[in-house]
């Protein structure tokens, strides 16, 4: 997907963000999210994109005009949420039974409300208002993720979008998020506690390109599709602190009900019965 846009000034980029409590989470830690790649995530979801693949937004090359960040999220909700929908229909029309449980339905809205003031610029959210996914979105000539590299001559400045969507995870108990731009879509996990600023946080983030493509390659899509997927399930929607978040190629061990040793994938609950080698295993809790 390509896009043409019009620039913007940072002055509206600083002036949205002094609107949130992003400054109440500026000791936050901010870390690459080195865990957050292709090989990690198919040993979790591997088999629901082989029945169910997500499409390629690559696919669309456009160009769509963007002059402004309304103009932005509607070409999002138009262009590419179509893509996801049924990806994200059918894998969580599988983790619901495999959890046995009826997950939520949910859809893609812009500008929700998190907490008083605050506003998600794009949320994934379900039919009673339950945020599973919130946003924030920049234009590029506002904010990069390159910024992050090089923070110790730029200011941590380069850091408020990520602790101003930190902000919104706390306040709506969600651990996963994502800043889009039209360059770039950059996922994140946050660790804290919910409804409380002052306490521990720590945010892990991995950038994305909107022109990665190919069939052994992180895409955009892909990218929203997994933190979906992972915010979907109960046991990680929620904040945990700072520590307690788990490997995301993280197996665990049981006894199926022959007495057999069997593994399942922590956040998909895929079994097998030889995870890949290498790969973190801990014993399932007891039932």
């Amino acid at each position: 997907m390509m896009f043409l846009y019009i620039l913007t000034p940072n002055s509206a980029y600083l002036a949205c963000l002094s609107l949130t409590n992003a400054v109440d989470l500026a000791a936050a830690p901010v870390i690459p999210w080195d865990q957050f790649n292709l090989d990690s995530l198919r040993q979790a979801y591997g088999d629901m994109l082989d029945r169910y693949p997500v499409p390629a937004v690559i696919g669309n090359r456009g160009p769509h005009t963007v002059n402004g960040l309304t103009r932005f999220k509607q070409v999002f909700i138009d262009s590419l949420f179509p893509r996801l929908s049924h990806p994200i229909q059918t894998g969580t029309a599988v983790l619901g039974d495999r959890l046995g449980a009826t997950l939520p339905n949910v859809s893609i809205n812009k500008d929700t409300i998190v907490d008083r003031s605050r506003r998600s610029g794009l949320s994934l959210i379900s039919d009673d208002g339950t945020h599973f996914l919130v946003s924030c979105v920049l234009m590029a000539s506002q904010w990069d993720s390159t910024q992050l590299e090089i923070s110790y001559s730029l200011g941590d400045e380069v850091f408020q979008p990520l602790w101003r969507v930190a902000a919104y995870c706390v306040a709506t108990d969600t651990r996963y998020r994502f800043v889009l731009t039209p360059d770039e879509v950059v996922v994140l996990r946050v660790s804290g506690t919910a409804y409380d600023y002052g306490q521990p946080c720590c945010i892990e983030w991995k950038a994305v390109p909107w022109d990665a493509s190919g069939p052994d390659t992180l895409t955009v899509s892909l990218s929203l599709w997994f933190i979906a997927m992972m915010s979907l399930n109960p046991a990680h929607h929620g904040l945990c602190p700072p520590g307690l978040t788990r490997p995301l190629n993280l197996w665990l061990r049981y006894q199926d009900p022959a007495g057999v040793t069997a593994y399942k994938h922590h956040l998909s609950l895929r079994q097998s019965f030889a995870p890949p080698s290498g790969v973190p295993i801990e014993d399932a809790p007891s039932a």
